[in-house]
This record gives C-alpha cells, sequence and structure tokens, in this order.
C-alpha cells in the first residue's frame, strides 16, 4: 500500500520511485495472454505502476467486441453512444482479473476515474473542436456520477490503486473549456471516490505543459502530478513546472506522469519529428532534477491505444499513425528510464534539492551526499558556482550505460568521450 512522507512515496515503508508505464486502453483492448507477457517485460525493465483509464478511451484503437463498459448502441459513421443507468459487468469482472495480474507482480495500479471526454465544457467534449476527427463526445450525465464512481471505487479498492481524478482535463481559462463546469464534476467525484476509499491515494491528472488547478481540488490530492505533454514546449515545462511549484512553497511529491510519447509525432514541430529515446531521457533527467523526482510516467505511441496489428476489425482514431505495440516492447527508452530510476534510488533517494545554473541546459540537484549533474550533450561543464572541490567524479554515459572516471579542476567538469548525453555524479 502506497502512503505518502513529505516529498515522496513509499512503499510498505521503504521509498517508493514512481515509474509508471502508461496503458490507457487495457481494459478495453488487450487479452489476457498479452497483457500477462507486457507486464511481465515492464515488471523485468524496472517499471512498478501501470496507467489505466477505467473507461474506453477516446483516442485509442476500437475495442474488442463486447468489451464496453456499458450497454452501447454503435452508428455507421463511427460513434456511438453509452447508457450510462446500466453497467456491463463482464466488462469489469475481467478488469479486476487484469489488475489481479498487475497487484500479483508486486506494481500498483493508476486508475483514471473519468476521462475528461466524459466532462461537458472540456476541450475533448467539443464536437467541432480539436478532437472531432477522433470521437463524438460522450458526456455523462452528473447524476450518473455517483453511482459510477461508487460502482468502480467499490470493485477496485482492493487493489490499493492511485486514483486520477480527473483524465486530461485541463482549468486555465482559454476559450474552449468551463473550468467551473469541470470543477462541479470533478469535485462530485473525489468527493464519491473518497467516501468509499477514504485512505486511498489520489492525485489530478490534468492536461499537457499546465498546473493550473482549482483550490478546493488541489486540496484533496496527496501529491501533485503533471505531464510535460508532447508539444515543442513539453521539455520545458518538464523543468518549469516542477520549479514553479517548489518556489510556490509545495512541499509534496511531485510527479510528472506524462512525459513526451516514444514514437509519438512531436505536436507543433516545423518539421515532421517522432520522440525517440534520447527526446524521453532528455525530459527525464530534466524534470526530476528540477523538482519532480517522485516518479515519472512514461508511454509508447502504440501501447498506451493498444494497437495491434494482427487483431481485424481494428481501427486507429485519430490522425497519427501508431506503431504496433510488440514493436513498442522493444523501444529502449522504457529500459533507459529503469535506468534511470535505479540511478536516483541510488543517489538520490533523500531529499534531493535542485540547483539552478545560468546554463539551463545543465540540470543539477543536492542532498547530503552528492551532487548530480545531468548534461544533454557532452561538453566541458562548469560548476563553479557550486563551489565543488578539484578531484576525480562519476560520468555515466547514459546512451551507452557506462561508467567513466571524470575530473574536475577549477570548479570545471572535464569533457569526456560520450556521444549523447551523461550524468555527472559527485560525492562531497
Amino acid at each position: 500500500m502506497i502512503t505518502i512522507k513529505g516529498k515522496y512515496l513509499y512503499k510498505n515503508n521503504k521509498r517508493f520511485f514512481y515509474l509508471a508505464d502508461t496503458c490507457w486502453g487495457a481494459f478495453t483492448s488487450v487479452t489476457m495472454p498479452d497483457w500477462k507477457y507486457y507486464l511481465d517485460i515492464r515488471k523485468r525493465e524496472g517499471f512498478n505502476a501501470i496507467q489505466i483509464n477505467i473507461l474506453r478511451q477516446y483516442d485509442s484503437t476500437t475495442p474488442i467486441n463486447g468489451r464496453e463498459p456499458f450497454p452501447i448502441i454503435n452508428y455507421d459513421d463511427g460513434s456511438y453512444k453509452y447508457d450510462y443507468t446500466k453497467f456491463n459487468t463482464a466488462y469489469f469482472d475481467n478488469a479486476e482479473k487484469m489488475l489481479t495480474e498487475v497487484v500479483q507482480r508486486d506494481m500498483v495500479p493508476v486508475l483514471v476515474l473519468l476521462w475528461g471526454n466524459f466532462v461537458p465544457n472540456t476541450w475533448m467534449n467539443d464536437p467541432n473542436g480539436f478532437l472531432a476527427h477522433a470521437s463524438k463526445p460522450q458526456t455523462m450525465p452528473f447524476d450518473c456520477i455517483k453511482p459510477f464512481i461508487s460502482y468502480v471505487v467499490n470493485r477496485f479498492k482492493k487493489f490499493h490503486p492511485i486514483y486520477f481524478v480527473t483524465g486530461d482535463v485541463g482549468f486555465d481559462e482559454n476559450g474552449s473549456q468551463d473550468p467551473a463546469v469541470e470543477e462541479r464534476y470533478y469535485q462530485e467525484v473525489v468527493k464519491t471516490a473518497k467516501s468509499i476509499d477514504p485512505n486511498g491515494i489520489y492525485t489530478f491528472h490534468i492536461n499537457g505543459e499546465s498546473k493550473t488547478l482549482p483550490a478546493n481540488l488541489a486540496k484533496k490530492a496527496q501529491f501533485f502530478s503533471f505531464q510535460s505533454g508532447h508539444g515543442i514546449g513539453g521539455e520545458d515545462a518538464a523543468l518549469q513546472i516542477p520549479q514553479e511549484k517548489r518556489k510556490e512553497g509545495y512541499k509534496g511529491p511531485i510527479v510528472d506522469t506524462e512525459l513526451c510519447y516514444e514514437g509519438l509525432t512531436e505536436f507543433g514541430a516545423s518539421e515532421v519529428h517522432r520522440f525517440s529515446a534520447y527526446d524521453v531521457r532528455r525530459t527525464a533527467w530534466k524534470t526530476v532534477l528540477s523538482g519532480a523526482d517522485a516518479g515519472l510516467g512514461y508511454g509508447s505511441f502504440g501501447i498506451w491505444p493498444w494497437n495491434d496489428s494482427f487483431r481485424e476489425g481494428q481501427r486507429m482514431t485519430g490522425p497519427l499513425k501508431p506503431y504496433d505495440w510488440r514493436e513498442c516492447l522493444k523501444f529502449r527508452g522504457a529500459k533507459d528510464l529503469g535506468f534511470l530510476k535505479e540511478l536516483v534510488l541510488k543517489y538520490g533517494a533523500d531529499d534531493l534539492n535542485p540547483v539552478y545554473l545560468e546554463n539551463s541546459e545543465v540540470c543539477v540537484a543536492e542532498n547530503n551526499r552528492y551532487i548530480l549533474v545531468y548534461s544533454p550533450v557532452a561538453n566541458p561543464v562548469d560548476l563553479t558556482k557550486l563551489n565543488v572541490h578539484d578531484g576525480q567524479c562519476k560520468i555515466i554515459d547514459l546512451q551507452t550505460l557506462r561508467e567513466l572516471n571524470g575530473y574536475i579542476k577549477n570548479g570545471i567538469v572535464a569533457m569526456e568521450p560520450v556521444i549523447e548525453d551523461e550524468l555527472i555524479v559527485i560525492k562531497k
């Protein structure tokens, strides 16, 4: 069971670095043999949590026949309509079996209670908006929230999940959403859930590159989660959001629960670019050393929507083409983040605090024993501001995972033969 103390999460009184893979479409789209195989791979790579949408993910592949949470009417144009007054018991029975497999591997389920497309006046619920190509609005009537949340929390609380109260919803005043309506919905969600599982862990999965959360909701979250997102501003958000939260005085855990998805086309880029393992690694190290050192959420473009090239009748909504989920398991970014988790727990498990340099590309954090420096490109690194002693240090080549002996002279870490990025570990 997860508990929280200060800036960190703990499991069985041992520091728990949240490392979650994202599989939003698990309950609708994954067969049990594939689910077991997938979990075994992620467990082996160091993941300890799986992020899942309880309901159908609006921009995922078409569900397996019969895998719908409510009775459904399908239309010829690909749209559909739910009857929220009835539950598909078989769907939730299967979800319980899948969650049993998660906890048997000593992994934590992270469950989205109500994704934003089910809430009116969100950017995902506009029939003429950005996602009109992906799905028609599936607004859940307000009176159906309490029965639905009561049903799922009563069924799933025995798995001791972390609850994402929201899914991708934003609370900014930007003309494409109504924060007052959204807050009313989510107050009902969290109030109902906490009445049934008062000891559960709750947080809010807000939309990309955002840190806005109404005060009445924020006080009901045990930790702050955000997503640095998948656009050209995502890497800057990975640094700035945790930095701003710490400067505002937030003292709880911070988790970047949705890094740029490996293999996804970067939103807003002037040239077509799919995020690589290096992009994921660079963003992850920057956000961890900027204050989000309670954990990370990884994702790959093919697993979160569960694209299966061999399943007949499957359609992928939206304009972006995902990889087959089996190919995604070969991506190296997942292994890089497992390695990151090991390094953080080895050198930065206790009270890691950001240090701000003039060079914003280089990220630094320290505790009583170590200084950790992330450099996204091999170069001499100026640490004169930190008053480090001359002598040896350790340099970890994050592309090859080799350890090198580094040297500090006059406060400058000498350049070593590293092709991509590096972590410099200085013992105090």
